[in-house]
Formats: C-alpha cells, sequence, structure tokens
C-alpha cells in the first residue's frame, strides 16, 4: 500500500438527453475512479450524476463517508429528487439504488484512505485529495456555466431543494478556497 494510488477525474460532462435543456437541472457523465490496484469506474461505467457526486467529494473534504451510511452513493445513477434541510444548508439527494460507492476516511496523519468493496486500500496526502476533488467541482460548476441558465423549479420542494444544493455547494467551495 503506497500513497498516491488514488485517483478520481470526470471522462466526460452532458445532461441527461444529450440536450442543454434549462429543465435538466442535474449534470451527469462518466467519471474515472481507481483505488488501489482496482478501477471501479471508467468510461464503461454507469453514467452518473456529477453534480451530486461533486457536492459529495468536496463533503468529505472535512467528514468520513461510510458506504451505506447515506441516502445516496458517491457516484449516484440518479438524482430524482434533493430533500432540503433549511436548519443546517444540506441536501439529501435521492435517487434509484444503483451507484458505485466506497468508503472514505480520514487519518490521524493528514491522509485520506479510501477503501474499495474488494478490499483495495489507497492512501493520499490530505491536501493532494483537496486539489482533486475542488479541480473535479470546479469543472462541475464550470458546465453550468457555460450551459444554457437552469430555470428554477417553481415547485416549493423542488425549489428548494435546487436553491439549498447550491447553498452548500458555494458554501463547501468558499470554505477550501
Amino acid at each position: 500500500m503506497t500513497d498516491n494510488n488514488f485517483d478520481i477525474k470526470i471522462l466526460d460532462l452532458h445532461w441527461i438527453k444529450d440536450v442543454d435543456d434549462p429543465t435538466d437541472l442535474y449534470a451527469h457523465g462518466h467519471v474515472f475512479v481507481k483505488i488501489g490496484d482496482e478501477v471501479i469506474a471508467d468510461k464503461d461505467s454507469l453514467d452518473v450524476t456529477v453534480s451530486a457526486t461533486g457536492l459529495y467529494l468536496m463533503r468529505t473534504l472535512k467528514d468520513n463517508y461510510k458506504k451505506d451510511d447515506y441516502v445516496s452513493q458517491l457516484l449516484p445513477c440518479c438524482g430524482h429528487f434533493i430533500i432540503a434541510d433549511d436548519d443546517n444548508n444540506f441536501v439529501n439527494i435521492c435517487g434509484c439504488p444503483s451507484g458505485i460507492d466506497w468508503t472514505i476516511i480520514h487519518t490521524d496523519d493528514n491522509k485520506i484512505k479510501h477503501l474499495s468493496d474488494s478490499g483495495q486500500v489507497a492512501i493520499i496526502d490530505k491536501e493532494q485529495y483537496k486539489k482533486i476533488v475542488l479541480e473535479f467541482a470546479d469543472q462541475v460548476e464550470n458546465f453550468y456555466k457555460t450551459s444554457i441558465p437552469k430555470t428554477i423549479p417553481t415547485d416549493d420542494f423542488d425549489k428548494k431543494g435546487y436553491l439549498t444544493f447550491w447553498k452548500e455547494w458555494r458554501n463547501l467551495r468558499d470554505e477550501w478556497k
């Protein structure tokens, strides 16, 4: 087990129907993830909701992520709806049970440990991990910025979820400037 045997990067970005529709609120794409010697996601894997992945990865910059402790996966297939927690500016993105997941643990020596389902382990320096995660998040955000402006939902539940998603995103991203 050596340092720097973890990698995650966006391979492609698109909207769900490959059309830049202002009502399509969730960016999708393929993601490459390698933990140890195992590639757990690549271009032939599941098309995932990368906007949710970006948010989830930014959360792991300060918190552990234990697989199955959450409503979704780190690489979720979809996000049917967002539940906003107004008190904490936090969202739960609910989708189907399909997705790709692993465990992320902060160690005492300023490292981040990634554990795959098959037992592969990757350890990366926290600062290097932060750089990778923020580049991922910035790539997702830039995709939104270069796309047609999104139409804010009119339904109160959906509107609150979408706006809280971006509020949490902004708070997390600003925390790591």
